[in-house]
């Protein structure tokens, strides 16, 4: 009877034990319920930069409310978010940064669309060590401080003017088909904003330009604030160039197309710098001038999906669709789609990886995720994987050779061509939607072609 008894108690002590080990479901009910997703969220909806940083904001929202729809983060971690217009000012965004740190206690600040107000922010994040998930900012300059909670994902300014001129050199046999020289033989004329954005495009134009022998007759500099382009637009006339590579603003952009017209200057090539020629503001302003166009992006607008897993095909398409339904155009420009993609990114791998090794969404886990990062091109709407560079291996760009910390080392940029008013992506191949077409057509005003 006692040999029972005592097998009876230690029955009875090993079922308590088991039992006390296991989390019971209530208890991870309140370890998934004490997981909150909030971040901060800075973009320009008022001043010069409005109509492109309410664009991407706009896109944010709608790739939030997508992944809510479906649960959360993981299907079971809502996301919410406090929103602070940087009114297009550096100064405001970087006190607005702080506001929504300091009393909003956000771990991760996305935007911020200016590369201006991109760096003022990021030193606020660097400070309070609070990820910065820069989604716009693109000025090389950016991540040349060693900060270690800044990251962008897309490529660099100076890689957008390096791979304008690699496509041009790609096309060698278009060129000399329609000119009768080599493509190294073009004469080139660099033209862009004087801000680091298209200081920086401009510094890539020259270098990769440089690179493969071609001639550069002018690369000027001008105030995106400028009334009248006329001086820079005569000295283009007298430089004759084969190709013009222009890194404008919305409403300089609109400008040069104005009074390049009016003062009769043309060109063979004529290739854009994303900024504000691929925003539909710009065709807007333009109107039918803006078809045939060739434009730099750091995503592929407007791609073939096939580039991309079926759940991100599907994502896309459910995107193009709710877009269209909600605002009565596609989301064909870089501004909506760049942020949605780099939304979703975010969300649907980053944050899940930070969740699944801490345990927690905070700045310090979500900063360990970017760095530890391996994501292949297909599970990215923004057409290349994520992998990033941190202080102790900074990145090294193969245009300019300065140092990055933070940088997406796999991302790259596109080139984008309107085709009856809408971009469509044409290089690289593999996301292509058309033919990308190099040479202006004679019926182009701006066309030196026949």
């Amino acid at each position: 009877m006692k040999k029972f008894v005592g097998v009876l108690m230690l029955v009875v002590f090993m079922m308590v034990f088991v039992v006390g080990c296991e989390k019971s479901p209530s208890e991870g009910d309140k370890a998934a319920k004490d997981i909150k997703i909030h971040v901060g969220v800075v973009e320009p909806i008022s001043g010069a930069q409005a109509a492109l940083g309410q664009a991407e904001y706009d896109g944010i929202q709608m790739a939030i409310e997508m992944i809510n729809e479906k649960g959360g983060v993981m299907g079971k971690y809502p996301i919410t978010y406090d929103f602070a217009d940087s009114q297009s000012d550096p100064a405001t965004g970087a006190s607005e940064a702080e506001r929504l740190i300091t009393s909003k206690g956000v771990p991760v600040i996305m935007g911020s669309y200016s590369s201006a107000i991109a760096a003022a922010i990021s030193e606020v994040a660097e400070r309070n060590k609070v990820v910065l998930w820069e989604m716009s900012g693109a000025a090389d300059a950016l991540l040349q401080k060693g900060y270690q909670w800044t990251f962008r994902n897309e490529a660099n300014a100076s890689a957008w003017g390096a791979e304008s001129v690699e496509f041009i050199m790609a096309n060698d046999a278009q060129v000399q088909e329609k000119l009768g020289k080599p493509a190294k033989d073009l004469v080139v004329a660099i033209v862009h904003e004087d801000g680091p954005y298209g200081t920086a495009v401009a510094a890539g134009n020259q270098a990769t330009a440089e690179k493969y022998g071609l001639k550069v007759a002018m690369n000027e500099a001008y105030s995106a604030k400028a009334v009248d382009l006329s001086s820079v637009i005569m000295k283009l006339k007298a430089a004759k160039p084969d190709v013009l590579l222009l890194t404008s603003y919305v409403n300089d952009g609109i400008m040069f197309n104005r009074q390049a017209k009016e003062l009769g200057f043309k060109v063979p090539i004529f290739i854009t710098h994303s900024g504000g020629h691929s925003v539909q503001a710009f065709v807007d302003g333009v109107g039918t001038d803006a078809n045939s166009m060739l434009t730099v992006d750091p995503v592929p607008v407007n791609p073939n999906t096939e580039g991309f897993s079926d759940e991100y095909a599907a994502m896309l398409n459910d995107f193009v669709k709710r877009w269209t339904d909600k605002f009565g155009v596609p989301p064909y420009h870089h501004v909506e789609y760049r942020q949605f993609a780099q939304t979703m990114l975010f969300f649907n791998e980053i944050v899940p990886a930070a969740i699944e090794k801490s345990g927690t969404f905070s700045a310090q886990a979500v900063a360990d995720a970017i760095k530890a990062a391996n994501v292949p091109a297909e599970n990215s709407l923004c057409g290349f994987g994520a992998k990033f560079s941190t202080p102790e291996k900074p990145w090294t760009d193969p245009w300019l050779g300065n140092k990055h910390t933070g940088q997406n080392y796999e991302a790259r940029a596109f080139i984008n061509q309107y085709v009856d008013g809408t971009l469509v992506t044409v290089w690289p191949e593999n996301l292509a939607k058309a033919k990308a077409e190099l040479f202006l057509p004679a019926s182009h005003p701006l066309s030196a072609n026949k």
